[in-house]
């Protein structure tokens, strides 16, 4: 859904302020546009009956807007778990490697840099914008698989330390195929255009009740227009984990990166 994705990218300011100018909106037209071919106290002997049914229909659609909204949560905090996870394996990678002679550590130290760099600079807008990875940071991924591939244990310890080593890079691999998969990963069709119609008649079910004062009946139906429209809007908001304000950020890896040059200093090498 290309139109979910892009109105997930606005500023949430905007997003939230449409939310409550449509919801005033609504509430004043509906009420004036239903009074004016129906003033009351047209529907009033219907209250009683349209009380019972809209707490059923209200309780059904609440139910699954709740629904929803927990598993785009779900979903959105295994991500950020996910991410966290990737960064931690590529700090043990880093310590992992550091039994191994200096011409092999070096450069696989400095590939791990160049692709947390990458990840938060060249991935991270590329996942946002369109749910891929970043061409820059597959070849540095390559490159890194490839050191890996040349090393050639000497001793004992270097023979255990590779099984480590093998270890953390197919994690790594795993928890970026996952991250990879959840930036595009969208709540089933089926459960939005199920919230999406049964919007309609969650809002229009406030007009079949007879009040004497048409304001109180316009601010009750804006009241449950801006609910319903908020609810979808935190739905929205948590099925694309990498886009809009809210959203997982990089700092992860820029912590791991300022982690992986605070090392470097204290072995004796420049940043």
């Amino acid at each position: 859904m290309n139109w979910m994705h892009g109105l997930a990218g606005w500023p949430l300011w905007l997003t939230a302020g449409g939310v409550v100018f449509i919801s005033a909106a609504v509430g004043w037209l509906m009420v004036k546009l239903v009074r004016r071919h129906a003033p009351y106290p047209t529907f009033k002997e219907n209250n009683e009956l349209v009380g019972f049914t809209y707490a059923v229909f209200g309780l059904v659609y609440g139910v699954l807007l709740a629904f929803t909204i927990i598993v785009a949560w779900e979903r959105f905090a295994e991500t950020e778990r996910i991410v966290m996870r990737e960064v931690t394996v590529l700090s043990e990678l880093w310590r992992d490697i550091n039994v191994f002679p200096a011409a092999d550590r070096d450069g696989i130290h400095s590939n791990l840099i160049a692709y947390a760099q990458s990840v938060a600079d060249d991935e991270w807008p590329v996942m946002s914008d369109h749910g891929r990875a970043s061409p820059q940071t597959i070849k540095i991924y390559e490159q890194l698989w490839g050191r890996i591939y040349q090393l050639n244990p000497t001793t004992k310890l270097q023979e255990s330390f590779l099984t480590e080593v093998l270890s953390d890079i197919n994690e790594v691999s795993a928890n970026r195929r996952l991250r990879m998969l959840y930036s595009r990963m969208e709540i089933n069709g089926i459960l939005w255009m199920v919230l999406l119609i049964g919007a309609f008649p969650t809002i229009g079910y406030t007009l079949l009740f007879a009040n004497r004062h048409g304001w109180v009946q316009a601010l009750i139906t804006g009241s449950i227009t801006l609910i319903v429209l908020l609810c979808l809007l935190v739905a929205l908001s948590l099925q694309y984990p990498f886009t809009g304000d809210v959203s997982i950020q990089p700092e992860a890896f820029r912590d791991l990166l300022e982690s992986f040059h605070q090392r470097l200093l204290s072995a004796g090498h420049p940043r």
